[in-house]
C-alpha cells in the first residue's frame, strides 16, 4: 500500500492487459449503479466547473469505453487503455462518442500526439492500479494544458482494510491495489501544482463501513440530493465511505 520509489513502468502496467481483455469482456455493456454515480459526478463537475462543448477531453484508463457516452456533450473525448479487447469493445460500442487508443507501454505518451494537450483528464478507478501514484500524476499533469482540469475518483484508502477482508468483493480486487487515504491524495496534487475544488466522498451501498455507515445508505445518498446537500453529505462522507471524487486545476 506504499509508493514505490521509481518512475511508473508503462511496460509493468502493460503486463496487466491480458486480465484486463477478460474483466472488460465480462462486464460488457451493463453499468453498476457506482458507475452511473461516477458518471453523475463527472457529468455535474463538467456542467459547474468546465462548462463549454468544444473541451479536448481525455478518459485515461478509460476501460472498455462506456464513460464516452456521458462525456462526449461536452467535447471531443480520446480514450486511451492499455487493454486491446477493452479499446475493441470501446470502439464497437461506443466509437461515435470519441476516439480510442490502445496505450503505447513503450511511449511517455502512451502513444498520443506528444504536441497535444487536453483541456480536461478524466481518471475513474485507475489510479489506484498504478504502482506509483506520485508519477502517475505527474503523467497526468503532464498531458494536460496550462489551468486544465483533472476530474478524478478513486476508493478510499481509510477504508482498504475494511474492502480487502469482506470475502464479497475478493472478486473485484486487481493485480495491483494501492488505495490512497483522502489526505494522501489532496497532498500529492496540491504539490503538483494542482489547486482542489472539490473533494467528497460517495457511498457504496453494499459495503458501508467506519464511522457514518448508517448515513450510506441509498435513503439518506438520495435524500441529500433531494434537498440539494449533496456537496455537504460529500464532504461529511469523504474520511468513510468507499469512494472518493475530486475536481482539480492544474495552475498555470
Amino acid at each position: 500500500m506504499t509508493e514505490k520509489k521509481r518512475k511508473n513502468n508503462p511496460q509493468s502496467a502493460a503486463g496487466n492487459s491480458n486480465f484486463y481483455d477478460g474483466f472488460w469482456r465480462d462486464l460488457g455493456r451493463n453499468l453498476h449503479y457506482t458507475e452511473l454515480m461516477r458518471a453523475e459526478f463527472l457529468v455535474e463537475s463538467l456542467r459547474e466547473f468546465v462548462g463549454g462543448t468544444e473541451n479536448r477531453i481525455l478518459d485515461l484508463g478509460c476501460g472498455r469505453g462506456w464513460m464516452a457516452e456521458f462525456l462526449s456533450p461536452f467535447g471531443n473525448v480520446t480514450g486511451v487503455d492499455f487493454s486491446p479487447q477493452g479499446i475493441e469493445f470501446a470502439r464497437n460500442n461506443f466509437g461515435r462518442h470519441g476516439e480510442f487508443r490502445v496505450a503505447d507501454p513503450a511511449s511517455e505518451s502512451l502513444g498520443l500526439p506528444p504536441e497535444i494537450r487536453f483541456d480536461v483528464v478524466v481518471n475513474t478507478e485507475v489510479i489506484e492500479h498504478a504502482e506509483n501514484p506520485l508519477e502517475f500524476v505527474r503523467q497526468m499533469r503532464s498531458f494536460l494544458r496550462p489551468q486544465g482540469w483533472l476530474l478524478l475518483t478513486t476508493p478510499n484508502g481509510n477504508v482498504w482494510p475494511e474492502f480487502e477482508a469482506d470475502r464479497r468483493f475478493v472478486h473485484v480486487l486487481q493485480p495491483v491495489e494501492n488505495w490512497l487515504k483522502p489526505s494522501r491524495l489532496s497532498q500529492i496534487l496540491r504539490a503538483e501544482g494542482f489547486d482542489i475544488r472539490l473533494h467528497e466522498g460517495r457511498p457504496m451501498y453494499e459495503f458501508r463501513a467506519r464511522n457514518h455507515r448508517w448515513l450510506q445508505r441509498r435513503f439518506f445518498h438520495r435524500l441529500f440530493a433531494k434537498l440539494g446537500w449533496g456537496h455537504k453529505y460529500g464532504r461529511f462522507l469523504l474520511m468513510d465511505a468507499l469512494y472518493q471524487v475530486l475536481v482539480a486545476r492544474l495552475k498555470g
